[in-house]
């Protein structure tokens, strides 16, 4: 009877994979959803939007931290995202000195939009790998998701 022998592979392997391979991933991933994002908005403005998606009600200043920019410069997006009609601004309910951001129903759909777009790029991408290879994935994902746990940024 023939043994197939399994090479073992160390976390550190792994580790050295998952450094390697999402970085470029989530570029291209990146990439297309920008791509798909309405017509004048710029990238900045679209990651507010995305961020805000992630964390509804997040204040101004946690806005302006994840774009790595002044509140000041936050409040100005924030002002131009308003007038769009893709966010609201209203008093934070645990914090009257402090805005409440939250995407609008134009705003949550022009994300959508984005998204429906990226998931047709990648159902193409993996359209020529087989069910069993698929399912693969999606646990090694779920795996991944679960040993990294839900680290979500700060509100």
């Amino acid at each position: 009877m023939y043994h197939m022998h399994v090479k073992e592979t160390t976390s550190d392997e792994v580790a050295a994979a998952i450094l390697e391979t999402i970085p470029r991933s989530m570029h291209s991933i990146r990439e297309h959803m920008r791509s798909g994002r309405p017509a004048g908005l710029p990238v900045s403005q679209f990651r507010a939007l995305l961020f805000l998606r992630r964390n509804p009600g997040a204040r101004l200043s946690a806005l302006s931290t994840h774009l790595g920019m002044s509140r000041p410069s936050g409040s100005q997006m924030a002002d131009r995202l308003v007038a769009a009609g893709l966010m609201t601004r209203s008093q934070h309910p645990a914090d009257s000195r402090a805005l409440a951001l939250h995407l609008t129903e134009a705003g949550a759909a022009a994300l959508e939009k984005c998204d429906e777009q990226t998931r047709a790029w990648l159902c193409g991408r993996m359209s020529g790998l087989d069910n069993q290879r698929l399912a693969a994935i999606a646990d090694a994902l779920r795996d991944l998701s679960a040993a990294l746990g839900d680290e979500s940024p700060p509100q």
